[in-house]
């Protein structure tokens, strides 16, 4: 089954796993558009060459955790593992379709048939956790990971998409990725913001008196005589 969101796939990890792929976005990003305003090149086929940093960024900050990986065959590409869901960070094309076509070459087809690696080894962040191979009993949020990856066939995908441009980083968002196989589009669930850009406000100007207090200074306007006239006797 496939989870109805980001958060009810990841669990647990969300929260650290939404924070990782942010500061990995953005920093990625920024050396990107960095590089390419130095280079003073007219076209932005360089800068959009970050897609695969983007994979090995996420991939090995989320490996110093502790989370496993998937080896996607078969271009080989190192994904990491969380909660028994993949995570794959996307830039995504300029064209309007682009996200429902994700899965345009066999490589990202595959990543919807990948087998769920085994359920004994489990991911940081739990309290008391058993260490792999340990006959320790495992509870409520444990058993319902180990159950489903030994009964589900693949593992979900969380698809995290990027879109950006030289001049500015637009959004991140992510939602669990379906791939309709008779159709051939990818379809998506829960799909949210996890990233805008902040708002710029400009500053008010700071010279000007307020209406609320003080006295209103008007022109100074002095009487001028007429040309012609004669002055008063």
């Amino acid at each position: 089954m496939v989870p109805v969101s980001p958060p009810a796939a990841l669990g647990l990890h969300t929260s650290d796993v939404r924070e990782l792929v942010v500061a990995a976005v953005t920093s990625r990003h920024t050396r990107f558009a960095e590089a390419h305003e130095v280079s003073g090149s007219r076209y932005a086929m360089g800068f959009g060459s970050q897609w695969l940093d983007l994979l090995v960024d996420v991939h090995d900050e989320l490996r110093r955790r502790g989370y496993r990986t998937y080896r996607l065959p078969p271009a080989g590409y190192k994904l990491p593992v969380v909660n028994d869901c993949l995570v794959y960070v996307w830039r995504v094309p300029g064209s309007a379709d682009a996200p429902s076509s994700f899965a345009s070459s066999p490589t990202r087809v595959n990543v919807f048939h990948a087998p769920p690696l085994d359920p004994t080894l489990f991911e940081p962040g739990y309290t008391g956790e058993p260490e792999p191979g340990s006959s320790a009993d495992v509870d409520g949020a444990d058993l319902e990971r180990v159950v489903r990856a030994a009964t589900d066939s693949v593992m979900p995908l969380v698809l995290v998409m990027v879109r950006s441009t030289p001049r500015q980083l637009q959004s991140i968002t992510w939602a669990v990725a379906e791939l309709d196989e008779d159709a051939g589009t990818v379809n998506f669930h829960g799909q949210e913001s996890i990233w805008t850009p902040e708002a710029v406000v400009a500053n008010p100007t700071t010279d000007v008196e307020p209406f609320d207090s003080g006295t209103p200074q008007g022109p100074t306007v002095e009487p001028q005589e007429q040309e012609g006239s004669e002055p008063d006797a």
